[in-house]
């Protein structure tokens, strides 16, 4: 998801067509209580995302990583 500075809530939200173990070893997740957080993404983080999944996201937004079964 990704949040304009000073707001709140998000304004973006993307679901990543990646396969959760790649997602792992990207985020460097080491358990499966990993994966369950919210994560601010660091730019290294995004670039490897937009390469992985061949897409581009938005780089005027911070972006966090969101979790789920869904």
């Amino acid at each position: 998801m990704g949040v304009r500075d000073g707001d709140d809530f998000a304004s973006y939200e993307k679901t990543l067509p990646i396969l959760s173990g790649e997602l792992a070893a990207l985020m460097d997740w080491k358990t499966e209580e990993d994966y369950v957080y919210d994560y601010k993404l660091t730019k290294k983080q995004i670039n490897e995302i937009e390469r992985i999944c061949a897409i581009s996201l938005p780089h005027n937004l911070t972006l966090f990583l969101t979790c789920s079964d869904n």
